[in-house]
């Protein structure tokens, strides 16, 4: 979900921002219509897979990881060391002040993502500060309401330095792509029937937002990186690693598997806004809201709190749009605040120690090489 212009890099690669941005307009179009009543059942329908957005959030992440990792040099110790530091310092100051700000605004009694729990414990704060909040269904999303994907992409961020070891083709992404739907599948199929908890419609929702219900489309965004590399591009994909990539999609139309199909469609959107630059999608506006949709992100429900508190006398579709509207321009305006005030200074707070860590790392080698 966390990205910058750093990581994208010149202009070629100016759609990765407009991919975030477009996931955060998702996201924000979904919750807003969910505030909203009266409108047709099919709109509602419509309107719903915004929430694909945050898909289209791990498709990006995926690729601008792979990319740096490409791009960085040094022995494999030190890129994970850096890497590791490096993503802390990306999501985790501003994740922990929102944390404080949800905690005083919405206190820590009962809500839906708590299921038949009292109330947010100590150990579920805690959880949440050291990321491992995924691991349980009352906490996933219990504090801010939207926290269960940086979960998500947390525990992916602690695979990527051996994915990226290991997947060193499309062959091997189209292996890792089917490995990981069938294993989504099979671990679902074998939990619906198993629940941990009481909660049985929570226990459904958790098994839709954890981690290995996620994973194919990461995997999908790895393969995007490794087409995108090779300047053949789809010329590229083998027959045999398109075979498994058809067969991932005919197994997902067979058990029904909506998300990673339109996963798949948002691979093939992603590399068309690529491979054809439009010039109104891939401007300006579109990258200055891609690089606000982390922030953009986890502010947007207390805009949206705010926002819904005015009653509106308009049509349902009226409605929807200037709440969506005002929405934005609010989730907007706190997010420019914490982009620069929280998250571009954490940024540089990890740049500083992974300089200080660069440089240890030298003088401890020179001190090796003076003793040899």
């Amino acid at each position: 979900m966390p990205g910058n212009k750093g990581e994208t890099g010149h202009n070629k690669l100016q759609f990765v921002d407009t991919l975030r941005a477009l996931a955060i307009m998702g996201v924000l179009l979904v919750h807003v219509s969910q505030h909203v009543d009266g409108l047709n059942g099919w709109l509602q329908k419509g309107l719903s897979l915004g929430a694909k957005g945050v898909a289209l959030f791990y498709l990006a992440s995926a690729f601008t990881l792979f990319l740096s990792l490409s791009r960085r040099s040094g022995d494999r110790k030190e890129r994970v060391s850096a890497y590791l530091v490096r993503r802390f310092f990306r999501i985790a100051p501003l994740y922990y002040v929102m944390l404080i700000i949800y905690l005083v605004v919405n206190g820590t009694g009962p809500r839906f993502w708590l299921g038949d729990q009292e109330g947010v414990t100590v150990a579920n704060i805690a959880a949440h500060i050291l990321f491992l909040n995924g691991l349980n269904p009352y906490w996933i999303n219990s504090i801010i309401g939207v926290e269960w994907s940086v979960a998500v992409e947390c525990m992916f961020y602690l695979c990527v330095p051996l994915l990226f070891k290991l997947i060193r083709s499309i062959r091997h992404a189209a292996w890792f792509v089917m490995g990981t739907l069938l294993l989504s599948f099979g671990l679902n199929t074998v939990f619906a029937n198993a629940p941990w908890i009481s909660d049985h419609p929570l226990w459904g929702h958790y098994l839709y937002l954890w981690f290995p219900n996620q994973l194919p489309v990461f995997g999908l965004g790895i393969l995007l990186f490794l087409i995108w590399k090779d300047e053949r591009h789809w010329i590229s994909v083998d027959r045999f690693s398109g075979v498994l990539l058809l067969g991932s999609v005919l197994f997902a139309l067979c058990t029904g598997m909506t998300d990673y199909l339109i996963g798949v469609l948002l691979l093939l959107g992603a590399y068309a806004l690529y491979h054809w630059q439009p010039f109104w999608l891939l401007n300006r506006g579109w990258s200055w809201i891609g690089c606000l949709s982390y922030s953009m992100y986890l502010t947007h429900m207390l805009a949206l709190e705010i926002v819904s508190q005015i009653e509106l006398p308009f049509s349902p579709v009226v409605n929807l749009t200037l709440m969506f509207v005002m929405t934005l321009l609010l989730t907007t305006g706190l997010s420019w605040l914490t982009y620069s005030w929280i998250e571009q200074p954490g940024i540089r707070w990890g740049k500083k120690i992974i300089s200080r860590m660069k440089s240890v790392r030298s003088q401890e080698d020179s001190v090796k090489e003076s003793v040899a």
